[in-house]
């Protein structure tokens, strides 16, 4: 909840030098068209404001509203920042580092955010709105980090669960090539006896063909 508050006070002040009276001529100008929508005119008129008084907060808070609404906080937190260190007034002071807040809290840079709402407050203790900011504020931070360390948690968790498959994983290739290897030897061995048992079971069986072969009876062929 940021607060669009047009600085602009001419009409309390109609005796001013010329000066003066032109730069609240350009707040007032740049003022109608921000409450129009025309964000190109406003600007222009505040930044006319700001040549003639380049320590005017009211010239740089508004330019602040107009680049906040034209979704450029970067752009509008420099302007806020200059109309808080340049203000004197407690009240609008305290507009300028509620924005500030807004800004840091929009980008979720909650500690920052946090601290300008406090000093916003010191300047305007009665802000509702910035107590309601900071205490929303407090309160995203709590569930951002905690959301980050359920993240962290998860993140280890995963990496621990990664190092077990790939501890186990190893395990099991050592014990596959430890059994793969005792394998290798013992099929080895059994080929090296099956092909002894095959040659000592050829030569016996040759040796029984050669001592069982049926002797042939032939007449006597000499007479």
């Amino acid at each position: 909840m940021y607060k669009y508050i047009l600085l602009f006070f001419l009409m309390l002040m109609p005796y001013r030098v010329p000066a003066q009276t032109a730069e609240w001529r350009h707040l007032h100008q740049g003022n109608r068209a921000f409450m129009k929508g025309d964000y190109k005119t406003a600007e222009l008129e505040y930044r006319s404001a700001q040549r003639i008084n380049p320590r005017s907060a009211r010239a740089a808070f508004n330019l602040g509203d107009v680049y906040l609404a034209q979704k450029n906080p970067q752009a509008a937190l420099e302007q806020y920042q200059v109309a808080a260190k340049g203000e004197t007034n407690k009240y609008l002071k305290a507009l300028s580092y509620h924005n500030v807040g807004v800004v840091y809290h929009l980008n979720k840079q909650y500690d920052k955010a946090i601290d300008f709402y406090k000093e916003a407050l010191r300047n305007n203790p009665h802000d509702e709105d910035t107590r309601y900011n900071l205490v929303l504020c407090q309160k995203q931070k709590k569930d951002s980090q905690e959301q980050q360390q359920q993240q962290q948690n998860k993140k280890e968790e995963k990496q621990k669960q990664e190092q077990n498959n790939q501890k186990k994983q190893k395990n099991q290739q050592q014990k596959s090539q430890q059994e793969e290897k005792k394998g290798g030897m013992s099929k080895e061995s059994a080929e090296r006896l099956l092909n002894l048992s095959q040659q000592a079971e050829q030569q016996t069986r040759d040796k029984l063909h050669r001592a069982e072969q049926p002797r042939q009876k032939q007449l006597i062929k000499n007479w």
